[in-house]
């Protein structure tokens, strides 16, 4: 998975260095309350904002780290 999610961040960066956008930015990440139902959607937006971060978030776990802080109530059980 690991793998996959950066295949996926050097294939969007290329993408973003074509089109010569600086930088996109995303909505606000909504807190994730554990429903089954909205868990791509968090994942998806995590991984985008992930990706904008870069710099910031250089290993799995400073990323794994950020994802935590948008969980809340049964997400965190």
């Amino acid at each position: 998975m690991v793998n996959h999610l950066q295949d996926n961040n050097r294939i969007l960066k290329e993408r973003i260095n074509r089109i010569k956008a600086a930088k996109i930015k995303l909505p606000l990440i909504k807190r994730f309350l554990g429903e089954k139902s909205k868990l791509k959607g968090f994942l998806t937006q995590m991984h985008f904002k992930v990706v904008q971060e870069g710099a910031k978030l250089v290993i799995s776990l400073d990323q794994v780290a950020y994802a935590g802080l948008f969980l809340t109530g049964r997400a965190l059980k």
